[in-house]
């Protein structure tokens, strides 16, 4: 019985310890606005699709290697820096590069993003 019990102790520590939870990260202050988000490959699926209709103007965008990071700067106006691998997103737009819309563009995708992670 106290082997059973240690076995399934050790199985609900093990289940804890996976990395398969939703981290989401935001952070806004005077000269930035930034997200990191690391999530469940299961997730991946519905953040690409999400993204595909985020972009639907700036499609070449998806076609780009975004493993390394690269500043985007879309048809909107909207400049900001993305770096997307499986499991993690990054992105980081600097105030000063923006206008009203950029801005108010970014603040949208970030919630976007925040509903389809979570």
């Amino acid at each position: 019985m106290k082997k059973i019990i240690m076995l399934i102790t050790m199985a609900i520590i093990v289940m804890a310890c996976n990395k398969n939870g939703t981290s989401i990260k935001v952070n806004k202050n005077k000269e930035r606005f930034e997200l990191m988000a690391e999530y469940p490959h299961e997730k991946e699926r519905r953040l690409s699709l999400f993204l595909q209709n985020s972009f639907k103007q700036d499609s070449r965008l998806l076609r780009q290697d975004l493993a390394i990071g690269k500043e985007v700067k879309l048809a909107n106006g909207a400049v900001f820096y993305m770096r997307h691998n499986p499991r993690k997103l990054e992105l980081e737009m600097l105030k000063a590069k923006n206008n009203a819309v950029g801005y108010q563009f970014f603040d949208e995708f970030v919630q976007g993003i925040k509903r389809v992670l979570n």
